[in-house]
């Protein structure tokens, strides 16, 4: 098989760039893990400041079809304990975020896109030929060959083609993260759908994921003497009883599952090569404080899709190096802001979550 584009990996990042050089008549072929499971739902929020993004692109109405619902606001107890009111209503153009449905927003547009994709169930290899083109070597049983001239990485924080590529990442922080489904309830004190709140050992967020259910997750740092309490979910409700709000979510039972896994803020070394590219979490994972994790998915995968067809259509050997320079300095930027942010939170300066951003 030859194309000129190979994409390994089938999340947001790596399905909007699918779509995108699908549009610009670019030949593709987008590499996936077979027999992946359903993920577990997170019910992530697009802030209204995405929706611009998304119409031009051309992808508003998808998502919108595609999400649980619109979003107008939440609240936040950061910093103080008073409770920050957040109202979407004074954003523009958008007055409004969505809470997405993930997984069936992807399947909607992985249904664009299902022609040009192949499953492999064994992993894959690379080869760099003399003449510059890229072959991926995709293991199933028997095994099969795609040509390429550009191959991209969009498979998130396992960075799988980088590592192939002996590409090194910058690692920020320790955050990890911990998520159960609990039952929805309505709070008497809050509005919003949305809340998030620090507390000494970390933050958590406790967001509306559908009719019946909440979502909650705490952050906190790896290693930290929080995690071995936080691994029965039953024991949530007491190990965080001094929050203030967060608490009152809480659920007793012992049969709510959680998952775990990193949260924490890294880049690539390199994020463009001669003949490839990193997309969203690949190229750089933002914390989820920051609310743009899938906006950078979908960022990323527009600009690496400019960046393409720069290369390919015009010959321009500094489209690439220009998107590798683009997303550090959105990545730098990123890591400021994300400091300032933690730098509010100043009643636990002392503390050891806390302490690294004060230090």
């Amino acid at each position: 098989m030859k194309k000129e584009v190979i994409i390994i990996g089938n999340g947001i990042a790596g399905v909007t760039l699918a779509v995108l050089l699908q549009r610009k008549g670019i030949s593709f072929v987008l590499l996936h893990r077979e027999g992946e499971k359903e993920p577990f739902a997170l019910g992530e929020t697009l802030p209204p400041s995405a929706m611009p993004l998304l119409e031009q692109l051309k992808l508003l109405s998808l998502f919108e079809e595609n999400a649980y619902r619109k979003t107008y606001g939440y609240h936040s107890m950061w910093g103080s304990s008073r409770v920050t009111d957040i109202n979407f209503y004074h954003q523009n153009p958008y007055k409004n975020g969505l809470k997405i449905n993930k997984h069936q927003t992807l399947e909607k547009m992985r249904d664009l896109i299902r022609d040009d994709m192949v499953s492999y169930s064994k992993g894959f290899e690379i080869i760099h030929e003399e003449h510059g083109n890229t072959v991926v070597l995709a293991k199933n049983e028997g095994v099969k060959i795609v040509q390429g001239k550009i191959l991209i990485d969009a498979t998130g924080r396992n960075r799988a083609v980088l590592q192939k590529l002996k590409v090194e990442s910058t690692i920020y922080d320790e955050l990890v993260s911990l998520s159960c489904h609990i039952p929805k309830i309505e709070h008497p004190k809050l509005t919003h759908e949305v809340y998030v709140e620090s507390f000494k050992q970390g933050w958590g967020i406790v967001s509306a994921l559908n009719e019946t259910e909440n979502i909650c997750t705490i952050f906190t740092q790896k290693g930290h003497a929080i995690l071995q309490k936080l691994k029965d979910v039953s024991q949530w409700k007491s190990v965080l009883s001094e929050t203030i709000y967060l608490k009152d979510f809480l659920n007793e039972d012992a049969q709510i599952k959680f998952k775990g896994g990193n949260a924490n803020s890294s880049v690539a070394a390199q994020i463009a090569g001669n003949n490839w590219l990193a997309l969203g979490d690949t190229a750089m994972s933002f914390d989820p404080l920051s609310s743009h994790g899938i906006t950078n998915s979908i960022y990323t995968a527009s600009n690496a899709s400019e960046a393409i067809e720069k290369k390919l259509n015009f010959a321009d050997t500094e489209a690439f190096p220009e998107y590798d320079e683009t997303m550090k300095t959105i990545f730098q930027q990123y890591v400021q802001s994300k400091n300032k942010l933690y730098q509010q939170e100043t009643r636990w300066k002392e503390e050891a979550f806390w302490k690294p951003f004060f230090e």
